[in-house]
């Protein structure tokens, strides 16, 4: 998953829900762009919780996968 693949799916038009699989044991649920951030460098994915107020800071080169509503559709 690179930066600019991020950035893509943050800015859809209309936004489509994902979900981060960091190395298949962690997931973490992005329902609106405003719940995730980007860092400058897009080294950095910070993805604020849906359940508690906690930000999660993630290694964007750890990114396994994403799954896309459409994607489980599919």
């Amino acid at each position: 998953m690179t930066a600019d693949q991020l950035k893509d799916l943050l800015h859809a038009t209309p936004f489509v829900p994902f979900k981060i699989f960091v190395a298949e044991q962690k997931e973490y649920d992005v329902p609106h762009p405003d719940f995730a951030l980007l860092s400058y460098g897009g080294r950095v994915m910070a993805v604020n919780s849906t359940e508690r107020d906690v930000i999660h800071l993630i290694s964007v080169p750890l990114i396994s996968r994403i799954e896309t509503k459409e994607t489980k559709s599919a």
